[in-house]
């Protein structure tokens, strides 16, 4: 099985907050290969970001959390017309961002589920592709 996994569920690899069992979960089948994990490449890109702003996280801290990502082996992609075209109009038909988008238009395109932390993409994406939200799981 594929999944999406949206930044909401990857940062509870590197925090400890509500979920973190659940994200880490993931992370453990994906390393023992049950499952595959496919994301992105916005991913990264967010995941330095939010972990930056972390006081707790000094820069040697963030530069290896996303150095992780890459030793786990992601398939990371980086987005094609298609894939931005189909977030672009998730966007406006849901009034969330592209990058939230981009997230449900991958797992629409793998015909995988989407796991999210974030309630309003679950609640606003949930016509659009198959998402779960990781509280439920």
């Amino acid at each position: 099985m594929i999944y999406v996994l949206d930044t909401s569920v990857i940062l509870k690899w590197f925090l400890e907050e509500p979920g973190t069992n659940e994200a880490v979960s993931f992370k453990s089948r994906y390393e023992t290969g049950e499952i595959d994990i496919v994301e992105p490449d916005l991913l990264i890109y967010e995941l330095a970001n939010v972990l930056r702003y972390k006081k707790c996280f000094p820069e040697t801290a963030i530069k290896a959390a996303v150095k992780s990502l890459y030793d786990l082996r992601i398939k990371f992609f980086t987005p094609t017309f298609s894939l931005m075209e189909n977030a672009v109009h998730i966007s406006l038909k849901t009034n969330l961002s592209v990058y939230d988008c981009i997230y449900s238009s991958l797992a629409m395109k793998l015909s995988s589920p989407l796991i999210t932390a974030d309630r309003k993409l679950y609640l606003h994406t949930k016509p659009y592709t198959s998402v779960k939200i990781l509280s439920e799981l």
